[in-house]
């Protein structure tokens, strides 16, 4: 074949590659990933969504990119990620303020570079202070992480260091504000959420803890959960994350209330964050710890277990398997282009 017939076929192969690229890694995930942002804005919207503790983390390592993309490979809707800043300002994802439990260095986040960081190697699972073994994973940057996530699933930020605006700079630079829950734990009126960008321009969820003897000086919690819902109204928030150990914070009409203004989220991780419930039961009784917290007016549930919370919520006909939505016309032209 003459060079000149080769550049001509390759010139007609090259639309057809990026078609079926973009079919089978950017149209389909994009679709459910637009229908699940709608559901999430739409606090009435029927089902419930799931969303995974540190990504999912038990056949990878926590808040690892791996992790995202297990979560994004089993179906899940949400991932929660943490960020911290290395002594020179990068902002990477670990849970603890130390690397001793993930990863083979030691000493805190905050003081080390990041040069020096990822010299070290995280630690399988959960890992631990014990464990040895190493995995050739490295912690990633939230640039990377953002990368790996972009057009594929949901992404809740849990920034455990105060860098929620640089976090959601971060977040615009990658064109992922409609993708990206933002959130605090803060009174209402405090200037350090009133003066914020994050807070009214991004998906913002507030961090609600009820007040309890054990709580902190000085943290923010509430007695009840009514009073808050007009004071937060300011940023339209998208949801409400609830820390509660006594099931009547959210009994009654301030529950009925709240779904009105946003999806409630509630992390089934521990006792006193669940109304009493954990996911230490929720594997042999799931109908007994989520189900619970779905009968309460929960709608978004974050789990260590997020596999087992999406077949039980399958089951109850509670999660459509691969969200259908047709998407906006423009992508629906551009798929039948391809297909002709």
């Amino acid at each position: 074949m003459k060079p000149s017939s080769l550049v001509l076929l390759a010139a007609m192969l090259t639309p057809l590659a990026a078609c079926a690229s973009l079919q089978d890694a950017t149209l389909v995930s994009n679709d459910t990933l637009v229908a699940n942002e709608r559901m999430l804005r739409n606090p009435m919207a029927p089902g419930v969504m799931v969303a995974s503790h540190r990504a999912c983390w038990k056949s990878a390592s926590e808040n690892s990119l791996d992790g995202i993309r297990a979560c994004i490979a089993h179906g899940i809707d949400i991932i929660e990620i943490d960020i911290r800043t290395t002594a020179d300002g990068r902002l990477v994802l670990m849970h603890d303020s130390t690397l001793d439990r993930m990863t083979n260095g030691h000493g805190k986040v905050s003081e080390i570079t990041f040069e020096a960081l990822r010299k070290l190697r995280l630690k399988p699972a959960g890992g631990g202070r014990d464990v040895t073994t190493l995995t050739d994973r490295r912690v990633p940057t939230l640039k990377e992480a953002l990368a790996v996530a972009k057009g594929r699933i949901l992404i809740n930020m849990d920034a455990k260091d105060p860098a929620q605006e640089r976090i959601f700079e971060m977040v615009e630079q990658a064109g992922m504000t409609g993708q990206v829950i933002m959130k605090m734990s803060a009174d209402p009126d405090t200037s350090e959420l009133a003066t914020s960008r994050f807070a009214t321009k991004s998906m913002f969820m507030p961090v609600i803890f009820a007040c309890t003897p054990k709580t902190p000086a000085g943290d923010f919690c509430a007695a009840a959960l009514d009073p808050l819902l007009a004071r937060y109204a300011r940023y339209r928030p998208i949801g409400f994350e609830l820390n509660f150990g006594d099931p009547a914070f959210i009994g009654g009409e301030a529950v009925a209330e709240a779904r009105k203004h946003g999806r409630l989220w509630v992390n089934s991780l521990k006792p006193e964050q669940a109304g009493g419930v954990s996911d230490a039961t929720a594997l042999a009784d799931p109908a007994g710890v989520w189900g619970k917290l779905i009968d309460q007016g929960v709608t978004i549930i974050q789990t260590d277990h997020p596999e087992a919370l999406l077949q039980y919520l399958r089951r109850q006909g509670l999660h459509a398997e691969g969200r259908q939505f047709q998407g906006p016309p423009s992508r629906r032209a551009e798929r039948g282009r391809c297909q002709q």
